[in-house]
């Protein structure tokens, strides 16, 4: 059975099961959606609340808007931040600088780092000009120093001629 829809029933009514129909243009939009409140409108209340520690779901309510909105909001506003749930208190770890480091940054200051002289400072290399092996200062270092300081090297003209034995 198919249940036909009539021209009334498509229009809105005024009836008391109805949603309420916005009164200034400034509360709803062309197409017709109902908006609430403007953030610009309760901006001091939420400073307010906020500033008196009032917790974050009163504040919701208060407003009429979801928890993350409210925390997403004083953050913009630039509001002091709130200790997380389940957060220890305490004081951060700083820098020699004075700024806060997470925890993560403190576990990798505090490995060890490996020692610099263990590295190789240099390698051997096959120059990409001259087909000669010299030592490479690292991996970007593929250029010889008698073939850099060549007028072909600095000009950035074509390789030279290299005739390789097949």
């Amino acid at each position: 059975m198919v249940h036909e829809v009539s021209e009334s029933e498509l229009q809105p009514s005024d009836s008391a099961g109805s949603l309420p129909v916005a009164s200034s243009p400034a509360a709803s939009s062309p197409g017709g959606i109902i908006l609430g409140p403007s953030w610009q409108d309760q901006d001091p209340v939420l400073r307010d609340m906020w500033l008196k520690n009032t917790p974050p779901q009163a504040i919701a309510e208060a407003l009429n808007r979801s928890i993350p909105a409210i925390m997403t909001r004083a953050a913009r506003l630039g509001l002091p931040r709130r200790t997380a749930p389940g957060r220890k208190p305490g004081r951060r770890a700083l820098d020699e600088k004075g700024i806060p480091v997470s925890a993560a940054v403190m576990r990798r200051m505090a490995q060890p780092q490996p020692a610099a002289a263990a590295m190789p400072t240099t390698s051997p290399r096959t120059c990409l000009m001259c087909l000669t092996s010299f030592q490479s200062a690292g991996r970007h270092n593929r250029i010889c120093p008698s073939c850099k300081g060549s007028s072909e090297y600095e000009s950035a003209s074509a390789l030279p001629e290299l005739h390789v034995p097949a």
